[in-house]
């Protein structure tokens, strides 16, 4: 052995590679040698492993005509992308080596790829957080750039990444070689994978592997919306024969693996190594995928009708466990289906401006101001005073109700109550009401589900203390004007910011002092709760009970505020009226009022305690917790379940039914039984 390459191989030892295997290869290098022991003895220190590394294992092919320039660059650049981008880091070692550093995957053209592609595709990745996204990212974006695609008009299979963008055609091995090569610029271990031929005969094709702290796949030049893990092929990726060489799914490789990646271009050749990975993709979490993507299919051309939404949660197609993805399309399709039933059904009351509820009737005047931002215009609903009083009275109060606030931006609402009660805003029946204007408004006038207020002045005023926390879920903020609690509890107002205002001579019932104690109570809980309770109380000095429109201060405080439809702590006390549900927990029996269901989540850990409530739903999705690793409810100390529960198409149906909110839909539940 030449004292230089001696030298070379004892810097890299570090990489559990014996100097024996970098020796041989230098042995069988030829001429090539000193072109070899040149890119060892040059590299510098930290880089030094990785051209070990690559020397050792190379082709023959590569030993006898790669120069120490172009082992030296490809290097330097990959291990620059391992500094540079957020994943790097966290790329092992051994996969940094064997599906990042190598300049190639099968027997395609050795190129110079790498600046060119690590100039092109950073740009495209800077913004992405996980290998994942940016995977998804460049195979996105990537081929349109390179106005590349798949073309039976190619010159060979096996082009390198070159010839691919000179020609803008390649097979699906030289997509899938180009887009390996993109990841690998930006430091994510990728690596082809394929078959020679499906399991029903009807041929082979190549797709991509990378690496997001597992092995993950796509096809190249034809990425699926719903991200990694899906494609056209994994029904028959699925059916794979791991046995049959011919059937089974390989996985490229640099180093030796004692077997070979088939070439379907030279069958012959065992030159390139493979890893048999057909596991992966026979397995039952490919088959629950495929299983998945079937029950998917299944809903779109159930649901093509809208009113199969009936009764949807009792089909089969409903109870099969979805992916996250699927999960998320499913939700997409459900409430689309469900908007389109509205349309058909409520179209007549929205033209007629006037909701039903048995007997009653409740009309509502609408006011649009301003252009709709992204996600659709807000909604306010602003009550009317007046109250125990007779019809004339009331009239007048809500056509006063309808020009007392004006928006920068939003959907003015003035509805007219149905009765002309003291209590006209928050009987019985105003639960129902509310909510079917809020889910019309959202459904079919593209309101944001999540910027939706109520206000309103006195008798609206205490409409607005009652229902505030009663439908706590459906608010982004309320405001209260010149109302009366009338004893009712502000701690379902947890997530909803609330805005008092009182006059300060408003002596009548009381409502300047108990306006006072409310607040003070607001004061309270925020000091307990930091995280909630938002509130601001305002106190008129020298005003009565009209404010001279000094209260209008409460709308542009208002508009800070988006619903949060998944809170990370929920209070829900029932009052008024029952329900059966508060954002993410539910009651599968109603209680009686004055009960009270508590709970927070932190990771995947989620903590209920109650009142006078012993079995409760919690509701998830992937915004509550990650439902590919287990959930665990705990109460006092006590664990009451630990496991994945199921997404399902039946729990989002479930969930939209009688609420209609598209943010308020979740794919799975969990029942637990309270200590």
């Amino acid at each position: 052995m030449r004292p230089l390459a001696v030298l070379a191989v004892v810097a890299a030892v570090s990489l559990a590679q014996s100097p024996d295997d970098v020796e041989k290869a230098l042995a069988r290098a030829g001429a090539n040698r000193a072109q070899l022991e040149k890119a060892l003895a040059a590299a510098p220190a930290d880089e030094r492993p990785g051209v070990a590394f690559l020397v050792a294992h190379m082709p023959d092919r590569d030993l006898k005509t790669l120069t120490a320039e172009f082992l030296l660059t490809n290097t330097k650049l990959a291990y620059r992308a391992r500094r540079e981008l957020p994943w790097g880091k966290d790329v092992p070692e051994e996969l940094f080596l064997n599906d990042v550093l190598p300049y190639c995957h099968v027997d395609e053209t050795r190129d110079a790829w790498r600046q060119q592609l690590f100039d092109r595709c950073v740009p495209l990745v800077k913004d992405c957080k996980t290998p994942a996204e940016a995977v998804q990212k460049l195979n996105t974006a990537l081929f349109p750039q390179l106005k590349v695609g798949y073309s039976t008009g190619r010159r060979a299979p096996n082009q390198g990444p070159f010839e691919t963008i000179e020609s803008g055609k390649a097979s699906c091995t030289g997509l899938s070689i180009l887009l390996a090569d993109a990841c690998r610029a930006v430091g994510i271990p990728a690596r082809l994978a394929g078959t020679a031929n499906w399991s029903d005969k009807r041929g082979n094709h190549t797709w991509v592997e990378v690496w997001d702290g597992r092995w993950r796949f796509t096809g190249a030049c034809e990425p699926d919306p719903n991200g990694l893990d899906r494609g056209w092929f994994v029904a028959d990726a699925a059916r794979a024969q791991k046995d049959v060489p011919e059937h089974a799914i390989f996985a490229t490789s640099f180093k030796a693996t004692g077997t070979a990646f088939p070439l379907v271009w030279d069958r012959k050749s065992r030159a390139v190594p493979g890893v048999n990975v057909t596991d992966r993709y026979t397995t039952a979490a490919a088959t629950d995928a495929t299983r998945s993507a079937a029950a998917l299919a299944a809903l779109k051309a159930a649901i093509a009708d809208p009113a199969a939404l009936t009764g949807l949660e009792k089909r089969d197609i409903a109870a099969v466990p979805l992916t996250k993805a699927d999960a998320e399309s499913a939700r997409d399709l459900i409430w689309k289906a469900h908007v389109a039933k509205l349309k058909v059904e409520r179209a007549a009351e929205m033209k007629e401006r006037v909701l039903k509820h048995g007997e009653l009737q409740m009309p509502f005047d609408v006011k649009t101001f301003g252009t709709a931002p992204a996600g659709g215009h807000s909604l306010w609903i602003s009550l009317h005073g007046g109250g125990g009083a007779p019809k004339k009275v009331n009239d007048q109060q809500w056509e006063n109700q309808k020009r007392l606030y004006t928006l920068d931006e939003g959907v003015y609402v003035a509805p007219r109550a149905p009765t002309n009660t003291w209590n006209l805003w928050h009987e019985g029946h105003m639960d129902a009401l509310y909510s079917r204007l809020i889910e019309n408004m959202v459904a079919l006038e593209g309101v944001n589900p999540d910027k939706v207020y109520i206000l309103g002045y006195s008798a609206g005023g205490d409409g607005v203390y009652q229902m505030a926390p009663r439908m706590a879920d459906r608010w982004a903020a309320a405001a209260m004007m010149a109302g009366h609690p009338n004893g009712v509890s502000p701690l379902s107002l947890r997530n909803v910011p609330f805005a008092l205002q009182v006059g300060e001579n408003d002596t009548a019932y009381n409502r300047s002092k108990v306006g006072r104690e409310f607040g003070e109570h607001l004061d309270k809980l925020r000091l307990a709760d930091p995280g909630g309770y938002e509130h601001l109380v305002k106190i008129h000095p020298g005003k009565g009970h009209w404010m001279d429109r000094e209260d209008k201060l409460a709308l542009p405080w208002m508009a800070k505020f988006t619903r949060t439809p998944v809170p990370d702590r929920v209070v829900w006390h029932q009052s008024g009226n029952l329900h059966d549900r508060s954002y993410w927990l539910a009651v599968p029996q109603l209680g009686g009022l004055h009960t009270v269901v508590t709970a927070k989540r932190a990771g995947q850990t989620i903590e209920v305690a109650s009142v006078g409530v012993k079995r409760v739903l919690v509701r998830l999705d992937d915004r509550v917790a990650d439902l590919d690793r287990p959930v665990r409810v705990v109460s006092d100390g006590k664990e009451l379940y630990a496991g994945s529960p199921p997404r399902t198409a039946a729990v989002l149906a479930k969930t939209l039914a009688g609420r209609g909110d598209p943010r308020l839909m979740f794919s799975a539940e969990v029942a637990v039984e309270l200590p």
